[in-house]
């Protein structure tokens, strides 16, 4: 799918630095070290991780700026500026190619000049009121990582759709339902979506939240109201820190992602026609590319043809990745959300991408089982247990010939001891696919702390004779927990790349690099006449690398403990801040007289068992399958887990029907270890229970909040009442006449919800307050091991 979005509408376009550069006919470095030396260069807003600037500040500014001498064109004067010939090229541009449009954020221009250099500044305070006690007034007993998904469905539809926007804001304004509003974004967001190509998933992902009053969910949309430029990119990070996101879903930082393009781009040579993703986190890889290409030879056709595709395992984390992409105005090529590694088939990529650019899960099982084994692999099948090398075949198998991967890889793949991932970088290297490795710094990433490299390759038409090894592990600059890489960092790592490969995009006159970044070109020779490694430390010599003053490991982690305590010190007493609140206020529960009534469970819920072993056997499930089996061993600390390889195909699933889950029903042990009962999520719905579960769902007619019914059921009392009623055989067991007797008390339904926030508030503290525990307990040991480490050796014996 290609753009078809009408031109940005406004008389003062947004233009990134690449329009910039070729505006005034200069290299994409020298317009960021315009805006590193001159102060007076004009202030940039932000959407996406990206700047972008108003298009009459660019031109005033470089109307003050002569063309040198060496570098006028044959036709400019001795009074040329790059303003003049900036401005031609916009005459010239005219109405026959008028500008792509940015971003769709609202322009800078509407809140003046002063918010224009707020950008980010002025984004963050809007943020943490959005992320304070306000957001538990609208989750309710409804998750923070939903009430992200909120934030990112309104600000995409205060950008994307004016006229729905105004009407779900008035409908908050005008005191509807919260739940009517929360349904009526979801639909609009999920409509537009829609019409992108994307999942539409937003609707259900909404219900979950249950909004305090209409009040609060209004003052939300006037904050969005107020978010604009880098926006976005503050929402993926609330979600990062909420959701708790796993190595498989974590996002790459804004830096990666543009060091990898640039080095991708530079050596393809060409405007890419296609991008692809292998594992789209937040789809940041995809997005970035369509705003290279909106900034990037806007007269050359292939810009505006480019088409972006990738895949993702996670439901979760690809309802950003389509508002991500939604944000940018043009539809993707593809968004492929699947159980399976792309590798397994499915979907026919062979030849296809000009760039793949990706963030595989590190050392992850292929879940695709002996796909590794059987499948076709031009270097070597990957290990079972280990997917890394799996992931870069599969880049380089998708390539059309003359394109380029770049991938990021752990450190250890590049000189592991596994003998398969050995053989295989021989075949790497003796094809000549290898064009450069660069270790990067360390704790770049939030949901790792594992040691990665950036590899680009080639594809095998277009081999190169050596391999270019850098070690940017000294750059970055610690902020908090994680390191980030700015753009004097990337701009050093791509000035070093560049002046030891072909690059059209380099000039003579491009800057010289900020920072110096130790390299060696091996050859291949050299590389296959000894161990074959691709880890750049093995080939830069000790006393080349890393300049300066670094961190050893031991410290890297005591400042990491440091900081997880500081972090999570904060994160307790917002919890404690909560929990206060929400106990001292007023509630329905006060002045009730009479006590609520007591009911058996069987009259307010449906109860049935898993199948019989004779429909669903041991022989039916496999790892092959695509919908996940729920046993017993899947239900931990009153939530269904991931079930891996307990799968069954569509067809049983569809036999099975009536076993099959819905969002907020209750899954409990019917025979074995009793375990507290579990609520399923929204997006385990359509799952299979197995034969010792039991399911409990509550009849339509009865006003009863599943959560309320499943905290009822793990209480002491009832757990032990449950016990009690198993049957005393080998297995204890309990049937679902005798669980349907259970007495359930049963408030009204305002005084069930109540209870759930409370439960939920004062959960989250003492989860908070345990993990502050840990975590000083873990900085203790860490600094007492330090403290051990570095003290002299007196050479006195051990007392005895």
């Amino acid at each position: 799918m290609t753009s078809d979005s009408p031109p940005f509408p406004t008389d003062d376009p947004q233009i990134t630095r690449a329009r910039i550069a070729q505006l005034a006919d200069v290299t994409r470095p020298t317009v960021t070290t315009w805006a590193h030396r001159f102060p007076d260069f004009p202030r940039p807003g932000r959407a996406g991780g990206r700047a972008y600037f108003l298009q009459s500040d660019i031109l005033r500014w470089l109307d003050s700026r002569p063309v040198p001498p060496h570098l006028r064109r044959p036709e400019e004067g001795d009074e040329a500026t790059y303003g003049r010939r900036a401005r031609a090229v916009v005459a010239r541009g005219g109405e026959e190619t008028p500008l792509p449009p940015a971003p769709p954020v609202v322009p800078a221009a509407r809140h003046g000049r002063s918010a224009r250099r707020g950008g980010e500044d002025g984004n963050r305070p809007v943020m943490r009121e959005l992320l304070g006690p306000l957001a538990q007034q609208v989750c309710g007993p409804g998750s923070m990582e939903n009430y992200t998904y909120l934030l990112a469905a309104l600000y995409f539809l205060r950008n994307r759709s004016g006229a729905r926007w105004a009407e779900i804001q008035f409908g908050a304004t005008a005191a509807r339902a919260g739940s009517d509003v929360l349904e009526q974004t979801g639909r609009a967001v999920d409509e537009e979506v829609r019409s992108l190509g994307l999942l539409p998933r937003f609707t259900e992902a909404l219900s979950d939240l249950v909004p305090r009053n209409a009040e609060a969910l209004a003052h939300v949309m006037d904050l969005v109201a107020r978010l604009d430029g880098n926006a976005f990119q503050l929402i993926t990070e609330a979600y990062e820190t909420h959701a708790r996101l796993r190595s498989r879903e974590f996002f790459t930082p804004p830096g990666v992602v543009r060091l990898m393009l640039d080095l991708a781009r530079s050596s393809l040579g060409r405007e890419p026609l296609a991008v692809y993703d292998p594992y789209v986190r937040g789809g940041e890889f995809l997005a970035e590319a369509l705003a290279d290409a909106q900034g990037h030879s806007l007269l050359d056709a292939a810009a505006k043809r480019l088409t972006v595709f990738g895949q993702t395992t996670s439901t979760a984390v690809a309802r950003l990745a389509c508002i991500n992409l939604a944000l940018r105005g043009v539809k993707p090529g593809g968004l492929r959300v699947s159980d399976r590694e792309p590798w397994a088939g499915g979907l026919d990529l062979g030849g296809r991408a000009d760039l793949v650019l990706g963030n595989p899960p590190f050392n992850m099982k292929d879940s695709t089982g002996d796909t590794c084994r059987t499948g076709t692999w031009a270097y070597g099948p990957p290990p079972l247990d280990n997917a890394n090398f799996a992931y870069v075949q599969h880049g380089l198998d998708v390539l059309r010939a003359g394109g380029r991967a770049a991938i990021v890889m752990p450190n250890k793949a590049g000189n592991s001891g596994s003998a398969a991932e050995a053989a295989i970088r021989r075949a790497l290297v003796e094809a000549g696919v290898v064009e450069c490795v660069i270790s990067m710094p360390a704790k770049l990433f939030s949901g790792t702390a594992v040691p990665v490299s950036v590899w680009l390759l080639r594809h095998p038409s277009d081999p190169c004779e050596r391999v270019h090894f850098l070690d940017a592990g000294h750059l970055g600059t610690r902020k908090g927990p994680r390191s980030v890489l700015d753009d004097e960092d990337r701009l050093s790592i791509l000035a070093i790349y560049r002046a030891h490969h072909t690059d059209p995009f380099r000039s003579l006159f491009d800057p010289e690099p900020p920072r110096f970044v130790p390299n060696v070109s091996v050859r291949r020779e050299q590389l296959l006449a000894a161990t074959c490694s691709l880890n750049p430390l093995d080939h830069i010599p000790a006393a080349q690398r890393r300049p300066g003053k670094r961190q050893s490991p031991v410290e890297y982690v005591v400042e990491d403990a440091r900081s997880d305590v500081e972090r999570l010190r904060e994160r307790a007493a917002e919890a404690d801040a909560r929990a206060r609140a929400l106990i001292e206020e007023p509630t329905p529960l006060e002045g009730t007289e009479t006590c609520p009534p007591d009911v058996v469970l069987a009259d307010i819920c449906e109860i049935k068992a898993g199948p019989s072993f004779t429909r669903m056997s041991n022989k039916d499930r496999s790892a092959d399958g695509t919908v996940p089996v729920v046993f017993p061993r899947h239900l931990r600390e009153g939530r269904v887990t991931d079930t891996g390889d307990e799968r069954v195909h569509d067809e049983l699933a569809k036999r099975l029907g009536d076993y099959r889950l819905k969002a907020e029903d209750i899954v409990c042990v019917r025979a074995g270890k009793t375990v507290p009962p579990a609520l399923v999520e929204t997006g385990q719905a359509g799952w299979l229970i197995s034969t010792n579960v039991i399911r409990i769902r509550k009849r339509k007619e009865v006003e009863l909040d599943p959560e309320y019914l499943a905290i009822w059921m793990r209480r002491p009392e009832v757990v032990a009442w449950v016990n009690d009623r198993a049957a005393a055989t080998a297995t204890p067991s309990i049937s679902t006449a005798v669980l349907g007797r259970m007495k359930v008390r049963l408030p009204s339904l305002p005084q069930q919800r109540r209870i759930v926030e409370l439960s939920s508030v004062l959960e989250d503290q003492a989860l908070a307050h345990r993990e502050l525990a840990e975590a000083v307990t873990r900085a203790r040991n860490l600094l007492v091991e330090e403290a051990m480490q570095q003290a002299p050796n007196s050479g006195a014996p051990l007392p005895v």
